[in-house]
């Protein structure tokens, strides 16, 4: 089943700080969308909930160098 969720990330400070997180996210399977806010800190991400869980999101994010502090889904 496809999920949305907004994902609070820190640490990003440019905009290839944002297209790292972007990249990782997206090398996912299972993950349909990705589009990364650095002003507000934020991934939008659109994924089947089957093929990834939240925390396969937040370990890409990590091993990219960034935390992520929060999700809303």
């Amino acid at each position: 089943m496809m999920k949305k969720a907004t994902l609070n990330i820190s640490g990003m400070g440019c905009s290839g700080c944002a297209n790292s997180v972007e990249s990782a996210l997206n090398s996912l399977e299972g993950v349909e969308f990705v589009s990364v806010q650095l002003d507000q800190e934020t991934a939008e991400v659109s994924f089947d909930d089957s093929r990834v869980q939240p925390a396969d999101l937040e370990k890409a994010i990590d091993e990219a160098g960034y935390k992520m502090t929060g999700i809303k889904a």
